[in-house]
């Protein structure tokens, strides 16, 4: 049996890509199971789902607690030695980064693998929805899933232009997914911290779940406070000079302020993520 755990954020579509790959897997003759696992999260909060994979009829019904394969669908998670934990000896974790493998501080008896899923999921999708993104480099690490099959399961959620869109970010991971390394440190630190859920408010701090930030142009802002109205956060504030400023602990990168800005004078802008 193979075992999956997905890491990712709400928005991102680790729930979707749990089922797809469940998919996939019946594509290709096999047996599969997924279990999504999530509260009261909203987009942007942490969450968690799972797969099974056999070639007999999967009757566990638990919550996969050892992983053969851990795949991360966000950037800074995956800075996070959280997904790699409770793997099986030689698991294999599967990250959305820019950096390469062996720059990554992740740690224990695991192979690691890099693709820039947000960049491909931008090129393609024009936005950062990871989940088929990243399919496509699982298919290259696991050979019991086929990228045929994640191509056809695709096609049955997105259908049409949609479903082109999507394979065409799913062949893109397959292409540009690194080799696997195996983890320099075996022993991962005593002391992680845990990905958490909830939102601001119940934490004190929710800028790491942030793709893109907003960045005010004050030339354009003409002080209507439409952001400030719409912000689901209460994640701006009013400087004394009539212009939005950002609290950056509240802020998610949800866009909402860019979106309803009436002159534009608010711009999403990637975040980079450091090392």
């Amino acid at each position: 049996m193979i075992e999956i755990r997905l890491h990712g954020r709400g928005g991102q579509g680790a729930v979707t890509a749990s089922r797809i790959i469940a998919a996939a897997a019946f594509e290709d003759g096999l047996y599969s199971q997924a279990i999504p696992m999530y509260g009261t999260e909203r987009r942007g909060a942490p969450l968690t789902a799972y797969v099974r994979i056999d070639n007999v009829r999967v009757r566990e019904r638990e919550l996969v607690h050892t992983p053969d394969y851990s795949i991360c669908f966000d950037e800074f998670i995956s800075m996070n030695q959280t997904i790699a934990n409770s793997m099986k000896p030689g698991g294999i974790v599967l990250a959305n980064s820019k950096f390469k493998p062996e720059e990554l501080p992740l740690a224990g008896d695991i192979k690691i693998a890099c693709v820039d899923a947000t960049g491909i999921a931008i090129k393609h999708l024009g936005r950062p929805i990871t989940n088929t993104a990243i399919l496509g480099a699982f298919c290259k690490l696991c050979p019991e899933v086929s990228l045929k099959g994640v191509e056809k399961a695709i096609y049955k959620y997105f259908p049409g232009r949609v479903g082109d869109m999507n394979v065409a970010a799913a062949r893109a991971s397959y292409e540009q997914v690194t080799d696997l390394i195996t983890a320099k440190n075996k022993e991962p630190p005593k002391q992680v911290e845990e990905i958490v859920s909830g939102g601001y408010g119940a934490l004190k701090d929710v800028s790491g779940w942030r793709v893109f930030e907003p960045v005010i142009d004050e030339e354009k802002c003409i002080g209507c406070k439409t952001c400030w109205i719409y912000c689901p956060e209460a994640a701006l504030e009013w400087t004394a000079n009539n212009k939005p400023a950002m609290i950056s602990r509240a802020c998610k990168g949800c866009g909402v302020c860019a979106n309803e800005c009436p002159v534009k004078a608010i711009e999403m802008v990637r975040v980079q993520v450091k090392k």
